[in-house]
């Protein structure tokens, strides 16, 4: 293998990346934009003066006056007084009352939790009479009252073994039963106990 000498070498050129030269054209472009916009908006007219030529071609005898309740200032049919005075807002608002009409309040009728009811809870349905008995040990075990494991037939012969607890005395147990059985993760329906 020959030794390479590379003194003898020829530096490469580098290149300028093309990328600088479209950032220097970006930055020209907006900066041109930016100063464009700063001129237009130098020479648009003041505010000020064109509020002043609208003031003076209205009519300075015209002026819309607002009527106090226990003052009897006379105005006439379009609501505009011929006498010119200083709007003053602070004396005019204590002078003008607004009297609302009266609504009567709505009155809740709460239900009364000690209520009795004829509610049933079903906490499952299977078709395997093991499976009921499983969910209604377990629901035994978290101390639900008159848990029923039942066999019923559908419409179309089929057989279901459906968990239900209760009837429940009041309100406030079935509330407090459908808590349970929802921290638990089981899913209940209300079954009135007369659409049994």
């Amino acid at each position: 293998m020959a030794p390479h000498d590379y003194a003898k070498r020829k530096p490469k050129k580098q290149r300028k990346p093309a990328v600088s030269r479209w950032v220097m054209f970006v930055t020209l472009v907006v900066s041109t934009a930016f100063l464009a916009t700063l001129l237009m908006l130098s020479q648009q007219p003041d505010d000020t003066k064109a509020s002043t030529v609208v003031a003076e071609k209205t009519n300075p005898t015209e002026v819309v006056k607002l009527v106090p309740k226990n003052k009897g200032m006379a105005a006439n049919k379009k609501g505009v007084s011929k006498q010119k005075d200083n709007f003053d807002f602070y004396t005019l608002l204590p002078d003008s009352e607004v009297t609302p009409t009266q609504v009567d309040a709505y009155i809740s009728t709460p239900k009364d939790p000690k209520k009795k009811t004829n509610t049933l809870l079903q906490a499952g349905s299977f078709r395997k009479m093991t499976d009921a008995n499983r969910l209604r040990a377990r629901l035994v075990l978290l101390n639900m009252d008159n848990v029923v494991a039942e066999k019923t037939v559908s419409s179309s012969g089929s057989v279901w073994f459906r968990v239900r607890i209760g009837p429940f005395s009041n309100r406030s147990t079935l509330n407090k039963a459908e808590d349970i059985l929802a921290q638990q993760g089981i899913e209940s329906i209300r079954i009135n106990k007369s659409a049994n």
